[in-house]
């Protein structure tokens, strides 16, 4: 493969997890956004948080996630979006990992407030560690095709599939 065919295919992978990346965190925020309140029981499972924190996250927490999650779909600010995602995975990760090590059960609150299953913990946390993985290329990406970015002149040379 030439040089340009997997400048190419780089930039096509970069535009495929940005969009799915983006949509997961869109997806994800939109059951949080609607129900607050069981989002907060879900945070407050964790046993991590102070009391007075876990109301204020249960806002926060799904509101920064819709907004990355559309920012990195429409690749506007691209990179501080995927490092939001990526930063955000990354806390997911240290939480679970941290109840795990703890041996406490919890429900996940990630798509949906259905009980998670006994043991699912462990399955969550390798999810994550994939996203992450996913998250960190988007992140180190020299650039996103396809984007805002470039239309708004916020990166040079992000057109749909550019050549150096």
């Amino acid at each position: 493969m030439k040089h340009g065919g997997s400048q190419l295919l780089n930039q096509s992978t970069v535009l495929i997890l940005r969009l799915f990346l983006g949509a997961l965190f869109i997806y994800a925020s939109l059951h949080k956004l609607g129900d607050p309140v069981s989002f907060s029981k879900i945070i407050y499972g964790y046993k991590i948080l102070p009391a007075w924190a876990v109301n204020l996250a249960a806002i926060v927490l799904p509101g920064v996630e819709l907004i990355a999650g559309v920012f990195l779909v429409l690749g506007l600010l691209s990179r501080g979006a995927s490092l939001t995602i990526t930063l955000s995975l990354g806390v997911f990760i240290c939480s679970l990992a941290y109840n795990l090590w703890r041996g406490l059960e919890f429900d996940c609150g990630c798509f949906s407030f259905a009980h998670s299953p006994r043991g699912a913990a462990a399955d969550l946390l390798i999810r994550d560690l994939v996203l992450l993985a996913l998250g960190l290329r988007v992140v180190f990406a020299r650039r996103y095709a396809c984007s805002l970015d470039w239309l708004f002149g916020l990166e040079r040379g992000g057109k749909c599939f550019a050549r150096d």
